[in-house]
């Protein structure tokens, strides 16, 4: 299946993401820049609809803070943070989240991140 683009466009289409390029090693990583969403959601469907090929490497977007509240500038360049939206539910199993936990009460940082992009 694929991810319903319209609905990310319309709920994420003017953050800013982090976004890899998967293609290219630096340093034992890759490269990230940063992508208007809407760029990379129109980049993957280009990806998809040339037989999961781009002539710009495989993108894919990787460490978005997607809920982090208060913490990132909401102006464009800076990111932007949605933590009014509800996207992810902690599975009950992972449920102890000591890391967050103290991340949260300090109001520095986070570790949740939004992974997503094209198979390849």
């Amino acid at each position: 299946g694929k991810p319903n683009f319209e609905h990310l466009l319309q709920e994420f289409g003017e953050a800013v993401v982090p976004v890899a390029n998967c293609d290219v090693k630096e340093y034992n990583s890759n490269p990230k820049e940063q992508l208007p969403f809407k760029e990379f959601v129109e980049y993957w469907r280009e990806y998809i609809g040339n037989g999961h090929r781009s002539s710009r490497g495989c993108l894919y977007l990787k460490d978005w803070h997607l809920s982090r509240s208060g913490l990132i500038p909401k102006i464009l360049g800076s990111g932007i943070a949605f933590p009014e939206q509800d996207v992810y539910t902690t599975p009950v199993y992972f449920s102890s989240d000591w890391l967050n936990e103290y991340w949260d009460a300090v109001a520095v940082d986070d570790f949740r991140f939004v992974y997503m992009g094209p198979k390849g």
